[in-house]
């Protein structure tokens, strides 16, 4: 059966991916990460509190803003809303503002990845 067009949008197929921990004794703060990529999913997570973001880039998806992440708390709720994550301002990288998620806390081991 042939594909309707209208089926698929934005297909995209990966090439990059960048990983990284952040740890050790400190305060939480806003943090950026530069890639050397634009990435299209960012995923964010605080394995000391169980919440994870997933952020992923596209104009099609809330409203074109792309403001909104798919946040999970330890509890297991997932919720599409605004969890901190933004691509920096070159597209090439992405910054944290840790006080609307909670993705970073003081003290906490945190994970973060990018693809595209």
């Amino acid at each position: 059966m042939p594909l309707v067009s209208n089926t698929l949008s934005s297909l995209q197929e990966g090439r990059r991916h960048a990983c990284g921990t952040r740890t050790g004794t400190r305060t939480a703060a806003d943090f950026s990460i530069d890639l050397g990529f634009t990435p299209t999913h960012i995923r964010v997570v605080n394995l000391t509190s169980r919440a994870e973001a997933l952020h992923i880039i596209d104009s099609n998806l809330d409203g074109g803003s792309n403001a909104k992440s798919l946040l999970t708390i330890a509890a297991g709720t997932r919720t599409y809303v605004a969890a901190g994550i933004s691509l920096d301002a070159d597209k090439r990288g992405f910054t944290v503002d840790v006080s609307v998620a909670s993705l970073e806390t003081d003290n906490s081991d945190v994970y973060w990845e990018a693809w595209c």
